[in-house]
């Protein structure tokens, strides 16, 4: 059976949940509240004798754990139906829908689209139109291709329109299935500890017996493991895809900045079928200086233009040009070491990231004019090339920059081109991303303490230190546990290394972790 949602019945789910966690909240309060007064009456002497004493080691045993487990339950219920009721504002606009349904549909809609889009490209076929024209039926084929446009235009709002039900459908769906179900075990649990514990036998000296009582169910209670799932933003289908690649590029702030921008053109207007491959192809266009910036460097006259991330970047464009004019003064079969050496020195100069981070494999080849084929070994030869990291020199053209240009040389012309470095970045990218940093003290020193996200293991990381000296601080924690300020507080209050900070500076890693978590989410 498909998935089926009615908004009136999750309203009535909604406001019978909320009334009942009103009861249930006013019932533990009171049993909170007398197991609390019993207790301290038992140990100030108020009240005494073997029933009493008996009756504290029942309740300290077994009852109060039991209420306290209660109520980390109904605080979980309460968080999550907050969760529910933001899933549930995504579809209830829609009335009723019908998971099944609605892809059906979806399919016809297609397939009436692919029909329309046939026939338009049929009116549009060259020699229909010269024989529209030699008819002179020029006026009633325009009036048949508009009306197949308007027709083609209103197919693909309903579509879009039914991409948009199943989406957020499915969102709902996702979201609320994990919602509730440990709680409600630690509910069934105390409810049938409720049964169990009405048979207990109370003899006249205090003693109490659960012989033939299933009392398995106080172990169970104590198992159980309630995570609470925080509430989580919808996100369309292109949305998700950008997130996705974001996460897998792993850049500078200003650099996933551009790369998320850039991505949102390239995609929009073309089909989900293709966005793989837009992404993936774009990526192997990428140049990634060291530090996850994306360099764009781009001929202008007699010289470049370098940008990072979009913009503008003087010192990178100084460096290039600066270097490029050396190289154009020297003649290049004379010097052609000092060449090879000048193309290493703009590489290194932008911080362009390789594989190694050092020079691999360097030769040259040109083929001037006037002089035959010239080969120059650097590293290690290749009659076919030359290679360093991912840049390519072959067939008479240096590969070193963004676009092509044509630099002429004493004895002849050399190309150059920058080809993408994304494949060495993606096997020697960071894996983890930092959100923030705070500076304070740990174990009697002043440390720099950072906050880092590990999107393969979902994990938030609060660490200071590293390399040979080791960490001075080093923990991590599932992004599912944590689900506000108060729970991310919680845990740096439980690194002991973490005691002598500030009210102020735990405060700014509640903030920067509270980041690292959003964005391990999204």
């Amino acid at each position: 059976m498909g998935v089926k949602y009615s908004a009136q019945e999750s309203q009535e789910l909604i406001q019978a949940m909320t009334n009942n966690l009103q009861v249930a909240n006013e019932v533990t309060d009171r049993l909170s509240s007398g197991c609390d007064h019993l207790i301290s009456s038992l140990d100030s002497g108020e009240l005494t004798g073997a029933a009493y004493t008996a009756g504290k080691g029942l309740f300290t045993e077994i009852i109060i754990p039991s209420i306290k487990k209660l109520q980390a339950a109904i605080d979980d219920i309460q968080l999550e139906l907050t969760s529910y009721k933001n899933a549930d504002a995504q579809v209830s606009g829609y009335g009723d829908l019908d998971l099944d349904q609605l892809k059906e549909l979806k399919k016809l809609r297609e397939e009436q689209l692919a029909i329309v889009e046939a026939q338009i490209q049929a009116r549009e076929n060259w020699l229909n139109q010269i024989k529209d024209l030699f008819t002179l039926n020029w006026g009633k084929a325009f009036s048949e291709k508009t009306i197949l446009y308007n027709t083609k235009s209103q197919i693909e709002s309903g579509i879009q329109d039914l991409e948009d039900k199943i989406e957020k459908l499915e969102f709902f769906v996702s979201e609320v299935s994990q919602y509730f179900s440990d709680s409600l075990e630690v509910l069934g649990l105390a409810i049938q500890g409720a049964t169990q514990l009405s048979k207990i036998i109370v003899d006249s000296d205090g003693n109490y017996y659960a012989d033939g009582l299933d009392m398995s169910w106080v172990q169970k209670m104590k198992d159980v493991k309630i995570v609470s799932h925080a509430k989580r933003d919808f996100q369309d289908s292109e949305t998700r895809a950008i997130n996705k690649a974001s996460r897998d590029m792993m850049l500078s702030e200003d650099g996933d900045a551009y790369y998320r921008a850039e991505l949102k053109k390239r995609l929009k207007g073309h089909d989900k079928s293709e966005w793989d491959k837009i992404i993936d192809d774009y990526n192997h266009t990428l140049k990634i200086d060291e530090t996850g910036n994306i360099i764009e460097i781009s001929p202008l006259e007699q010289g470049y233009v370098v940008s990072k991330n979009g913009k503008y970047d003087a010192d990178y464009t100084h460096l290039v040009n600066k270097k490029f004019d050396e190289l154009k003064a020297q003649n290049f079969e004379a010097n052609s070491v000092e060449f090879w050496s000048g193309v290493a020195q703009i590489f290194s100069g932008l911080g362009v990231y390789f594989a190694s981070g050092a020079l691999e494999v360097l030769s040259i080849m040109a083929g001037p004019p006037t002089a035959g084929t010239s080969i120059v070994a650097g590293t290690a030869a290749s009659v076919t090339g030359v290679q360093y990291g991912n840049v390519l020199i072959a067939s008479g053209a240096v590969t070193s920059l963004s676009a092509i240009t044509k630099t002429a040389l004493l004895n002849g012309e050399i190309q150059v081109n920058y080809s993408s470095n994304y494949d060495s970045w993606q096997a020697n990218k960071p894996t983890s991303k930092t959100f923030g940093t705070v500076e304070g003290k740990v174990k009697g020193k002043k440390a720099n303490i950072r906050v880092d996200a590990e999107p393969h293991s979902g994990k938030v990381q609060i660490q200071s230190g590293g390399g040979k000296s080791g960490y001075r601080v080093n923990a991590h924690r599932g992004m599912d546990k944590i689900v506000d300020a108060a729970s991310a507080r919680e845990w740096i209050d439980d690194i002991s290394e973490l005691n002598k900070l500030s009210n102020y500076e735990k405060n700014q890693l509640v903030k920067y972790i509270l980041k690292a978590v959003k964005w391990l989410k999204s």
